[in-house]
């Protein structure tokens, strides 16, 4: 799989789960956003100790999500099957930092694992050796996204 058909099918996918995140969504925009999910797919939420198995899980599961949810995708990097998204959901407008990591076969995603990171305030002694930085921005001084 080339690079940009993974960065195409990743954006596809947060583009239309965006459209299908309203509560009672269309159920074509929840289709599209499991078009990048293999038959056999597996999602996982490893903090949870939870696993859907199946597409057909996966869009079950979509469907009838109880609260409003918005994606913003930040960061995508990887090569060949392996991709890594870093992505802010906001579930009634309160984000929770999110890395996924995507596993392909045949251009489909056979393995998503999807880690939950609730922000903190950092404690005042670490100043000195930290800068401060918005973790919703590129850091402008990083190579770009491979």
């Amino acid at each position: 799989m080339t690079e940009a058909t993974a960065r195409a099918m990743i954006q596809a996918h947060f583009e239309a789960s965006n459209v299908g995140a309203a509560g009672g969504a269309p159920e074509d925009a929840i289709d599209r956003a499991s078009e990048i999910y293999a038959d056999d797919a597996v999602v996982e939420w490893p903090q949870g100790g939870e696993r859907l198995r199946g597409k057909a899980n996966i869009i079950g599961f979509r469907s009838t999500y109880p609260t409003r949810q918005h994606f913003e995708l930040h960061r995508t990097t990887g090569c060949h099957d392996l991709w890594v998204n870093e992505y802010t959901i906001r579930y009634d407008d309160q984000p929770v930092m999110v890395v996924g990591i995507m596993e392909f076969r045949d251009e489909k995603v056979v393995r998503e694992r999807i880690y939950f990171g609730e922000p903190w305030e950092p404690p005042a002694w670490r100043a000195q050796w930290v800068e401060r930085f918005d973790p919703q921005e590129s850091d402008p001084a990083a190579t770009a996204d491979r």
